[in-house]
C-alpha cells in the first residue's frame, strides 16, 4: 500500500491560497517559511512520543498501543496540536532569531535567507521555492505521523515504512527526527510531488 497524501496536499494548497490573500507580497514568503518551521519544531518537540509508538514487549514481540490505525493517527494529530500551542508558539520567534543556523529535521531557517530576500522583492522563483518547500515538508511531517500510527498497531519501524511505500528497505536505526524526515521525504513525498505538483500562478 502506498500512503495516500492527497488530503494533506490539498489542505496545504488551500492554506497557501489563504495566505496569499491574507499577507502582502512583501511579507508572504517569510510567513510561509515561518509556518514550515512552526511545524518542524513541533514535530521535534513531540519526537519521543512518535518514537515511542514503536514498543517491544519484554519477552519478545511488539506492543499494540491501538487496534485501529486511524485511532493512533488521530491521537498523534491531537498531540501535535497540543505541542504546537504549548511548546512551539511561545518560543518560535526566539528560535528562528537566535538559532537560525540550527537544523530542525533536515533544514535550517538560515538556509532560506536568500529566498526570503528574493520573495520580498517579488522574485517568482523564490516564492515558488518557498511554496514547494512548504508542501514538501508538510507532507513529510504528515507521513511521519502516519508512520508512528502504524507503529502503534504493532509494526516495526521498517515494517511501517514498507506498509507506507510498498518497498522493502534496509537501513540504519531510525532513532531521530532528522533520519525519518530524510527517509520518508525521499521515499513517499518526492515521488508523490513529482507526479502531482504544479506551481501556483505567480503572485
Amino acid at each position: 500500500m502506498a500512503v495516500d497524501l492527497r488530503h494533506p496536499f490539498n489542505e496545504g494548497m488551500n492554506l497557501l491560497l489563504t495566505w496569499r490573500n491574507r499577507y502582502s507580497k512583501v511579507e508572504y514568503g517569510e510567513k510561509v517559511l515561518m509556518n514550515i518551521f512552526y511545524r518542524k519544531y513541533t514535530m521535534e518537540f513531540m519526537w519521543n512520543e512518535i518514537d515511542n509508538s514503536f514498543q517491544k514487549k519484554i519477552f519478545g514481540g511488539r506492543k499494540v498501543l491501538w487496534n485501529d490505525f486511524n485511532q493512533g493517527f488521530q491521537k498523534l494529530k491531537s498531540s501535535y496540536q497540543q505541542n504546537a500551542v504549548s511548546k512551539t508558539q511561545p518560543v518560535l520567534m526566539n528560535l528562528l532569531t537566535e538559532q537560525s543556523q540550527r537544523k530542525v529535521g533536515t533544514i535550517s531557517y538560515a538556509s532560506y535567507k536568500d529566498r526570503i530576500i528574493g520573495a520580498r522583492q517579488g522574485n517568482k522563483n523564490d516564492i515558488e521555492e518557498i511554496e514547494y518547500a512548504y508542501l514538501y515538508y508538510l507532507l513529510t511531517d504528515e507521513s511521519i505521523l502516519l508512520w508512528g500510527a502504524f507503529g502503534g498497531t504493532g509494526l516495526s519501524k521498517i515494517e511501517a515504512i514498507g506498509k507506507m511505500t510498498g518497498l522493502v528497505i534496509e537501513t540504519e536505526e531510525l532513532n531521530s527526527y532528522d533520519k525519518i524526515d530524510n527517509m520518508l521525504s525521499q521515499l513517499c513525498v518526492a515521488p508523490y510531488l513529482h507526479k502531482i505538483y504544479n506551481p501556483l500562478p505567480p503572485l
